[in-house]
């Protein structure tokens, strides 16, 4: 299994939605992808960042694309410029 594969297997366990420490933890329970690296944390934060499968909600809050509208009903939407500060309508689960 390749990493960002096991990324994306991890983010879909979590369902949907996680921080990059669940990600961190999550991803490592697979056994089936080896992590030849010295850094591994470091390569799962690449990965969310350049997985076209995965979106940022907000800095270290990490969506599958798949579960953006599900997100997106439960109050969960990426941040832009334009809400940035706003509260309402926010999920406050992992502010």
């Amino acid at each position: 299994m390749k990493q960002n594969e096991a990324v994306i297997l991890a983010l879909e366990k979590l369902e949907g939605i996680a921080t990059l420490g669940q990600l961190n933890q999550e991803a490592m329970k697979i056994k089936e992808c080896i992590w030849k690296t010295k850094t591994p944390f470091a390569s799962i934060r690449r990965i969310v960042q350049l997985d076209k499968n995965i979106y940022k909600i907000k800095p270290g809050l990490y969506g599958l694309l798949k579960y953006k509208k599900e997100n997106e009903a439960k109050g969960i939407i990426a941040e832009t410029a334009k809400n940035k500060d706003s509260t309402k309508g926010t999920c406050q689960i992992f502010s």
